[in-house]
């Protein structure tokens, strides 16, 4: 059985230890579950492609300022924020980097008019490349770089609309890292816990758009720097 909603982490726990004969798969859940010996947990390395986002966007800016509007400061979230400001930094060591993280009180990852909020504020702070993570609330940033007129990254399971600014999308396959895990279990024993997929698996990865701004010798650099996170001498910083 396979749930693939955080939501549904505490009900698959249970059901699970009740049902000790069947195996389960919990994807891409915010918060770890316990370990129980039916239950498989995939995780996706959303640091690996934020970080090539921030790369993207320390090569692009012409102000030396980028930022990212994140959700609540979950696990996932600091991840993408580390992940993106140490990419920036990478390319780009005097770079500005802005960031803020969806304050408490709403929605969490479900509030767009705080994130065209906060992108219109950072645009105002001169950063021309704007990052948005985090469901309805990233969404929501990527608006409001348009609105200003600079250009955005979004961070979304699969492409999202254009809002007028998009550079690339940090992407997520969903579907890649279930298949890869089904099919392992197919061919071996079982394997409970933690399963983390990215670069390696192309279960991650940064989908470039057609821009006059991104031009062969930029898109050949983000292809460098993807090796580099797969074969080891670049980490991520998360």
């Amino acid at each position: 059985m396979i749930a693939g909603s955080f939501l549904l982490t505490d009900p698959v726990v249970d059901v699970a230890r009740a049902n000790p004969a069947m195996h389960f798969m919990l994807v891409d859940p915010i918060v770890m579950p316990p370990d129980v010996p039916n239950l498989a947990v995939l995780t996706f390395r959303s640091d690996q492609a934020a970080f090539l986002a921030g790369a993207l966007a320390g090569m692009v800016t012409q102000t030396g300022v980028v930022a990212g509007v994140y959700g609540p400061q979950g696990p996932m979230d600091v991840s993408n924020r580390a992940g993106f400001e140490h990419g920036a930094r990478y390319v780009r060591p005097g770079v500005r980097v802005l960031g803020a993280y969806q304050p408490a009180g709403g929605t969490p990852y479900g509030d767009p008019v705080w994130g065209a909020d906060q992108a219109r504020a950072f645009s105002n702070q001169h950063a021309d490349v704007i990052f948005g993570a985090g469901g309805t609330t990233g969404q929501g940033a990527l608006l409001g770089a348009a609105q200003s007129g600079v250009g955005c990254i979004d961070a979304e399971i699969a492409a999202s609309s254009d809002p007028g600014c998009l550079l690339a999308s940090s992407m997520k396959f969903i579907d890649r890292g279930v298949q890869m895990t089904l099919a392992d279990a197919i061919a071996g024993p079982w394997r409970s816990g933690l399963r983390s997929v990215g670069l390696a698996q192309g279960a991650v990865g940064l989908s470039l758009r057609a821009s006059p701004r991104l031009t062969p010798e930029i898109q050949s650099r983000v292809q460098t720097i993807a090796d580099l996170l797969v074969s080891g001498p670049l980490s991520t910083g998360s």
